[in-house]
């Protein structure tokens, strides 16, 4: 996925298999990963694919957990309460308010992980409009991107963006596009359908489509419409 949710590379996982070994395969697809930064979900947080996209010069952003836990338990029990804030950001909507916070050093030597230069804490807390908790969510994680090219608040944008990825393409897709209901279930169809979704959604964010509903409704009520998101109109 790219930064405003279009789908760049897809790649089937075969029953047997599961989404760690098509990490690799996956970004093969992509021509030239110099200086790109992958961001990936726990599941993903492994060590080959950290020399994996290093060999491709590329650079990485991962949340580390459970699945990680020699590591995890080295990062948290680092001395956080002595590192200082460094970005906040507050948004208020649909009810409540969310206040991110995260801080960030250079990685301790001797951390458990190939070519990390930083790791992070970034926190999440959610309160409703009279300040009451809702909910609150610590991630800590690793990069490999060195302080010069991304500070904290850049390392927070880039963790925003993965998590905003599951609302713009994931959540769109069982929702709007209604792919949890879908009865489709034998041979390749359910891939071919799950790529046509992503496709479409695309298209119609590239014609300025910020709300996919509204969009395919576009698309359905004049036929010449889809023709203009694909480009087959003079």
């Amino acid at each position: 996925m790219a930064d405003d949710a279009l789908m760049v590379a897809t790649l089937d996982v075969a029953g047997k298999s599961n989404e760690i070994t098509a990490f690799a395969p996956l970004l093969d697809q992509i021509g030239c990963l110099k200086n790109v930064v992958i961001s990936a979900d726990r599941l993903h947080t492994q060590r080959e694919h950290a020399r994996y996209l290093q060999r491709r010069q590329a650079f990485y952003v991962f949340p580390v957990g459970g699945n990680q836990a020699g590591l995890f338990d080295q990062l948290d029990a680092l001395a956080w309460k002595d590192v200082p804030i460094e970005w906040v950001t507050y948004d208020r909507g649909h009810g409540r308010t969310e206040i991110r916070t995260i801080q960030v050093m250079p990685a301790p030597a001797g951390t458990r992980f190939p070519h990390v230069k930083q790791v992070f804490l970034l926190e999440r807390h959610v309160y409703d409009l009279r300040w009451k908790p809702l909910s609150a969510v610590a991630v800590l994680g690793v990069t490999s991107l060195p302080a010069e090219l991304a500070g904290p608040r850049r390392l927070a944008e880039l963790i925003r963006g993965e998590w905003s990825i599951e609302n713009k393409d994931h959540y769109v897709r069982d929702v709007t596009l209604g792919e949890d209901r879908c009865r489709v279930r034998t041979a390749s169809a359910p891939s071919i359908l799950a790529v046509m979704r992503s496709y479409a959604i695309g298209a119609l964010r590239l014609l300025n489509h910020t709300n996919i509903a509204e969009g395919t409704r576009w698309a359905r009520d004049d036929f010449r419409n889809p023709l203009i998101a694909l480009g087959l109109t003079l």
